[in-house]
């Protein structure tokens, strides 16, 4: 060939490597079979949930699932490689490429077979223990990663053959793991469409087939610059490790990975660790609509209460200015009001010792009178200190405000940033309980209050848990007449002893669990007489169902379709990782709510409550009263939303105003004239 053609051959050549090589530039057996499972693991990420999904859930979803995919498999098939290398000391590095080819395939195929032989052999159980579950999980994934490996080092040993022709050198820079993968994902996707629309699952309607494709795409992206920089970060370590302990080499390559895993670990948690900083300053701000405490001295914060106002934090500023007063109650139940109501609220912040926490929450159930009313209910509030203003406002209107209801805060984040402190919260709820049926053991029978419980979300677990390893009967030795919980979570140890051994934790069937007050009206009347402590969860909330136990073996929830309850799709499989995305995910858009329309869907009690606060604990009301306080209920969430709404607006107009007085140079008087200008302004606006 003359010379000026070999050139212009060597640069086209060139050139097309390049380009295949910016696709899928020389990687590890490891990295490609990552990538391959990361891009392939999008279209599982599209099968229904619980709950509806929108286009950007879907993208976050399928973010995580594809990034926490390639993390494990790196990690796994690195593990694979590493065994392989230890069990030939690197003795077939000077074979053939056939027989390494050959070596590759067999070696990955046979850990496979063995790890596959190992997961089979340890079946799961409701009640085995975690580390047998892990472990059982660990090698079913490893059996998965190695099968995958197999067939990826099978066509990367064909293409390495064919290439060993010069003239076809050209064919091992094709991409292959990811464009396998992305075809794959896509091909998985219009299954998922087809199977949702036969079974007449709708949670993935909102996302539609186009934008699936683009998201896989512009995730396809995102995998491969994570992998980028988790590649450089296990190689700089593994080749250090190889420098400083030539003896580590054949495990340096995971120990890489690991390190750069670690890193990436770290820099979420601390990403983490400040939005809860946040988030807490967030939850000690005062709102405008409860700027000022209450008026009625029944409640705490109110100028005769033992608890400063200051100390409640957000939602206990909600919770003491929302009480009910006589006239409210007498409007909604047509007869005259017995007392008021009183709500007893301590925060977090009200004093810094667990001990004088309790003491000034038992102080102001005295100082109330708590005791001497007819229903006395201690409440445990969900992480951020919420309690449910339905259930609140509903126990006063069928008490005639003959009730009160006891809080006391351990946290003031979101319940899923709360999980850490669930600990402090059960050994805070327990000292409550101790100290309340001590005072009730004081008093003559005959005098005693109804004391009944009430837990929503994280308040329902921290709640239960303090009977965890006994049964209703010790929560009955207690005193405790009742107890509705909302929406349990599955990591509640007395709920989930009481699901695998009923008999043994309530040999009475004094607890029951329903979706709704519909499936309660289905029992029979001896089982609606039994029920005193109700534990109500919605097939469709992710809550009670969202935990470890998803990752470790298919719940219950996800068994045949044809066994699953209503409105859990039908379509979707269990896959561990994938499905424990989903139903995290589904945690999201399970608490949407609109003021003032209840419904029952998700995490959304509010359509039931006042139904079963009269029968569980026994605050009988005719039909036409139930029908005054569910209206009630409905008129005052939206009234309070759209009263927050309206003076936080207001608060930040009057900011903007007196930061624009003070670029005027004006000073003196500029607050009264903001709110002089806002007074105008609304006053001006039709009604």
């Amino acid at each position: 060939m003359p010379v000026a053609e070999w050139s212009a051959a060597s640069v086209k050549r060139g050139v097309i490597d390049r380009a295949l090589g910016a696709l899928g530039p020389d990687r590890t057996l490891t990295e490609r079979v990552a990538l391959f499972a990361a891009a392939a693991s999008v279209g599982p990420s599209f099968e229904p949930g619980l709950q509806p999904r929108r286009t950007l859930d879907q993208a976050i979803a399928t973010g995580v699932i594809a990034a926490s995919t390639l993390s494990a498999v790196t990690v796994a098939q690195s593990a694979v490689e590493s065994v392989a290398r230890f069990i030939t000391r690197g003795r077939t590095e000077a074979t053939s490429a056939p027989a390494r080819l050959a070596f590759t395939v067999g070696s990955n195929a046979l850990i496979g077979l063995g790890a596959e032989a190992l997961a089979r052999a340890l079946p799961p159980r409701e009640d085995e223990r975690f580390r047998r579950a892990v472990l059982r999980v660990a090698a079913n994934r490893s059996a998965r990663v190695a099968g995958v490996g197999a067939a990826v080092s099978a066509v990367v040993g064909l293409s390495d053959l064919i290439a060993e022709d010069e003239s076809r050198r050209w064919v091992t820079r094709i991409p292959i793991a990811l464009p396998a993968g992305v075809a794959l994902s896509a091909w998985h996707i219009h299954r998922v469409h087809r199977r949702a629309e036969r079974e007449g699952d709708t949670t993935i309607r909102n996302v539609s087939p186009l934008s699936s494709i683009g998201i896989s795409v512009g995730v396809g992206a995102g995998v491969i610059g994570l992998q980028a920089g988790e590649r450089l970060i296990a190689h700089g370590v593994a080749r250090g490790i190889s420098r400083i302990a030539p003896a580590y080499d054949v495990v340096s390559n995971p120990l890489g990975h690991v390190v750069a895993l670690g890193l990436l670990g770290t820099a979420l948690y601390s990403g983490y660790e400040y939005a809860v900083r946040r988030v807490e300053q967030g939850g000690a701000a005062i709102e405008p609509a409860y700027e000022t405490p209450a008026t009625s001295s029944m409640v705490s914060g109110s100028p005769a209460s033992l608890v400063p106002f200051a100390t409640l934090s957000r939602e206990g500023r909600r919770f003491v200015n929302m009480v009910l007063s006589r006239e409210e109650i007498s409007e909604v139940m047509g007869e005259p009001a017995v007392a008021d109501p009183i709500r007893a609220f301590v925060g977090l912040d009200t004093a810094p010792e667990l001990e004088d926490r309790i003491d000034i929450l038992m102080d102001e159930l005295v100082r109330t009178n708590a005791f001497d009313r007819k229903v006395l209910c201690f409440a445990s509030p969900t992480g951020s200190g919420y309690i449910n203003y339905v259930f609140a406002e509903a126990l006063e209107y069928m008490t005639l405000g003959d009730c009160a209801i006891a809080t006391i805060q351990y946290s003031m984040l979101p319940s899923s940033m709360s999980l850490t402190r669930t600990g402090l919260a059960v050994e805070q709820n327990r000292d409550v309980m101790h100290a309340i049926t001590g005072y009730l053991r004081g008093m003559p029978e005959s005098r005693r209050p109804r004391f009944v419980l009430f837990g929503e979300s994280l308040g329902a677990q921290t709640m239960q848990d303090i009977w965890r390893r006994r049964t209703v009967e010790a929560m009955e030795r207690d005193f405790v007449h009742s107890s509705i919980f909302l929406g349990t979570p599955s990591a509640t140890e007395f709920a989930k002893a009481w699901r695998l051994d009923p008999s043994r934790i309530d040999p009475e069937g004094a607890m029951v669990e329903v979706d709704g007050f519909g499936e309660f009206l289905q029992l029979t009347d001896e089982e609606q007489a039994r029920a005193r402590h109700i534990l109500i969860s919605h097939y469709d909330d992710p809550i009670p169902k969202f935990g470890t136990n998803i990752l470790l073996r298919r719940p219950w929830w996800l068994g045949p379709a044809d066994e699953r309850p209503p409105r859990v799709p039908r379509s979707t499989d269990w896959r561990p990782g994938v499905s424990f995305v989903l139903t995290g995910i589904d945690l999201i858009n399970a608490m949407e709510v609109v003021p003032g329309t209840f419904g029952r869907r998700g995490h959304d009690y509010r359509e039931d409550i006042a139904r079963f606060v009269s029968v569980a604990y026994g605050l009988p009301v005719t039909a036409e009263q139930l029908l005054s306080i569910e209206r009630a209920l409905r008129e005052r969430e939206l009234e309070w939303a759209q009263k927050r709404v309206v003076t936080e607006q207001v608060a930040r107009a009057r900011e903007a105003l007196l930061r624009e007085f003070k670029n005027w140079g004006v000073s003196s008087g500029s607050d009264m004239q903001a709110d002089a200008l806002l007074r105008r302004m609304f006053a001006s606006q039709p009604a």
